[in-house]
């Protein structure tokens, strides 16, 4: 198994997630990951941050990543983007392997150069960066539905990935009006350093995909793009 499909296990299957900036709060973002975290009956630990403590859905909340006893191969962070770096170098010390910025506040708003220097640290630290700007993923295989947008998604055969959050939000909403059961679904935001050649190596061994829909802006490293299609394709569709 290469570094690469090992990592984007941990993006899709993960034994361990750490939610980093939680909150009890209805109304606010990470409220949203954790209860559908919940819903969607995740066998794996469950770890919320807020330096708050106290408990949320019966988790215990951890005060710092670094207290968490056991390892955490998967962190979530819904900090504010002045401090999503600082969250970064947390996960660094406590040897994460994947993690998904749901913050925004980066290239999408001209703040290029800090998204650049964190995913900088995070290849010097053998970890890698799902966006900023996101909401979130879904697999089936996990399961677990650690995204902000609706809680009951239908398993399937279809893997979605979608660099548009808003737009992926909407195909949750169609596919199950239309009966149509998802795989995983997975929004690429930014794609400062996951992209789309990277979660194609995943879902090409995939038993449970069956289907690949890819909703594509923008490519920055196109002939990596092609050769893992041609790959893929001889497996399974794609659809772009």
């Amino acid at each position: 198994m290469t570094k690469n499909l090992e990592q984007m296990k941990c993006l899709f299957e993960p034994q361990s997630v750490a939610l980093i900036g939680a909150s009890g709060n209805p109304g606010k973002i990470s409220y949203n990951i954790l209860s559908n975290i919940v819903a969607s009956g995740y066998k794996g630990k469950v770890y919320p941050i807020n330096p708050k403590g106290g408990e949320i859905f019966g988790y215990t909340v951890y005060t710092k990543l670094e207290d968490i006893p056991g390892p955490v191969d998967h962190a979530i962070i819904v900090v504010p983007a002045q401090m999503v770096f600082d969250s970064v170098k947390e996960c660094a010390a406590k040897k994460v392997q994947v993690i998904q910025i749901i913050t925004s506040g980066f290239s999408e708003v001209g703040n290029t150069e800090e998204e650049k220097q964190i995913v900088k640290y995070a290849r010097e630290h053998d970890m890698r960066i799902l966006g900023p700007n996101i909401f979130g993923t879904y697999s089936a295989t996990a399961p677990i539905n650690s995204t902000f947008g609706p809680a009951d998604i239908m398993p399937g055969g279809v893997a979605i990935l979608t660099q548009s959050g808003a737009l992926g939000a909407a195909m949750i909403g169609k596919t199950k009006a239309e009966n149509i059961g998802l795989s995983t679904i997975v929004s690429i935001g930014n794609k400062a350093d996951i992209d789309e050649a990277d979660l194609l190596e995943y879902l090409m061994y995939s038993d449970q995909t069956k289907v690949i829909f890819m909703y594509i802006e923008g490519v920055k490293q196109g002939d990596r793009l092609v050769k893992k299609l041609k790959e893929v394709t001889k497996v399974k569709p794609v659809i772009v």
